[in-house]
């Protein structure tokens, strides 16, 4: 079983990006949120960062990354704005 529970890997991902993505920032924020002395090793938590990075999920597992979430979101976002002039413009 892992030592880490979903709940402890999803504050440390919110701890990491709040803190100027800064993994000791983070542990310090882990271990005075869980009052518990061992955090996760940065070596770790930069696995959760991938994993999250890639699936949106802190949960363990799940499928292969197959592309970033920003890469996602931009594309998405650049088919919006190409859009937006012909949406914009049928509106009217």
């Amino acid at each position: 079983m892992d030592q880490w529970t979903g709940v402890h890997r999803a504050f440390i991902i919110r701890a990491y990006y709040k803190s100027n993505d800064s993994i000791t920032s983070a542990q310090r924020l882990f271990k005075k949120q869980f009052s518990i002395y061992q955090v996760p090793p940065s070596n770790v938590i930069k696995s959760w960062l991938r994993h999250f990075e890639c699936t949106g999920s802190s949960q363990a597992g799940g499928s292969a990354c197959r592309g970033s979430l920003p890469q996602i979101f931009c594309t998405i976002c650049n088919h919006c704005l190409s859009n937006e002039k012909n949406f914009v413009s049928s509106t009217k």
